[in-house]
């Protein structure tokens, strides 16, 4: 068992993935996976928040604004000409400077994908500075003598920057907003460090190798309730190791300023006990990375099958070849002999299976453990 985990602890990346709660809706879940950049750490969310609140009031002001041309924009023409160039004017100052600095100014991943590239930002400077120039079609449809086109031109430029502030403001910061929602049902790689880290990494390096043997052997591998399990323990793990991590840091802060032996006491008990808490936690990660090495050697020896299939396949051609440029004719006996064989390759295979299969039986029928 110790080579085992040994070897599997070897294997694994020093990274981490974010870890979700498993009973979070499937919606929310993709959507946040979706995007990982767009989650927040623990300490964000009110800052966040206030952002989001600030990017809504401006953004719906601006849309105000616009629908509030459109209404009023020709009484303000028939009563006076110049008032009317002077809002025009005033509507394509703020859409220009709202729209300009929304791109500039929020964070990068607010932004939709196509607006994260210069051309994509290109062709949103072009948007926002059309405004009067839309304005002045709207003026060209004037001359043309249909009264619907002109009618259509001088209310779709305020209708149009108006749905777009208030797309601004309430679909690009909708990934942030759920993360928000939803910051205590998950955890970040940040919150890790040290050797939390690697118990968190190895419950996920065997979830990946799960997951690779359901896509690789298909139905001859059942994936559905070892998975189930082994994300419940992703995110049993992660919760215990961020809890453990706090209350060892709050441990040294107060053990550099303990001013008397008894304070001293009692924080070398409170050390011990999280110790121990750590061990049996590290003991319960070392059960399932014993799962993920069976697994891995169920991987390994269904590689090995395919290799040796495939060599096989090959061994008629190579017979063929063979038999057609020996000088002596030989028949290609000694490479038949010596060809590996695929059906013992593949009882160790079905073997190994099988071994992986009880082993996760193992583990779901292992008692269910208390989060302390």
């Amino acid at each position: 068992m110790a080579d085992r985990q040994r070897r599997t602890r070897s294997t694994m990346s020093n990274g981490v993935r974010p870890v979700f709660d498993p009973d979070l809706p499937r919606p929310v879940a993709a959507r946040l996976k979706k995007d990982p950049s767009s989650l927040l750490a623990e300490n964000a969310p009110r800052r966040a928040l206030k952002l989001q609140a600030a990017v809504i009031t401006y953004g719906t002001a601006v849309a105000a604004l616009n629908i509030a041309w459109v209404l009023t924009s020709g009484p303000l023409l028939t009563a006076s000409p110049v008032w009317y160039f002077l809002g025009a004017l005033t509507q394509a100052v703020v859409v220009a400077a709202a729209g300009l600095s929304a791109a500039r100014a929020l964070p990068r991943t607010w932004l939709p994908s196509w607006l994260r590239s210069a051309r994509g930002h290109r062709w949103w400077a072009g948007f926002c500075l059309a405004a009067l120039p839309a304005t002045g079609l709207s003026w060209m449809l004037a001359f043309t003598g249909s009264t619907w086109a002109f009618t259509l031109g001088w209310h779709t430029p305020g209708v149009v920057y108006a749905i777009a502030a208030l797309w601004v403001s309430w679909v690009w910061p909708r990934g942030e907003r759920m993360a928000t929602a939803h910051v205590h049902r998950y955890l970040l790689p940040t919150d890790f460090h040290g050797r939390g880290t690697d118990l968190l990494a190895g419950v996920q390096m065997v979830i990946n190798a799960v997951e690779e043997a359901g896509r690789r052997l298909g139905g001859s591998f059942d994936t559905a309730a070892p998975l189930a399990l082994l994300r419940t323990e992703e995110w049993r793990v992660a919760r215990l190791v961020y809890q453990y991590q706090r209350l060892r840091a709050e441990h040294r802060a107060d053990a550099g300023e303990a001013v008397s032996d008894r304070v001293r006491a009692l924080l070398e008990r409170q050390h011990e006990q999280q110790e121990a808490s750590y061990r049996e936690l590290s003991a319960h990660v070392d059960r399932l990375l014993e799962y993920g090495a069976t697994v891995e050697d169920m991987l390994r020896a269904h590689t090995e099958w395919e290799q040796i299939q495939r060599a096989e396949e090959r061994d008629d051609r190579i017979v063929d070849l063979l038999s057609r440029t020996s000088s002596d004719g030989a028949d290609g006996d000694r490479i038949e002999h010596e060809a590996l064989g695929a059906r013992a390759a593949r009882d160790v295979l079905d073997e190994l299976i099988d071994r992986a299969l009880a082993s996760g039986s193992a583990l779901l029928a292992a008692p269910a453990h208390e989060d302390t």
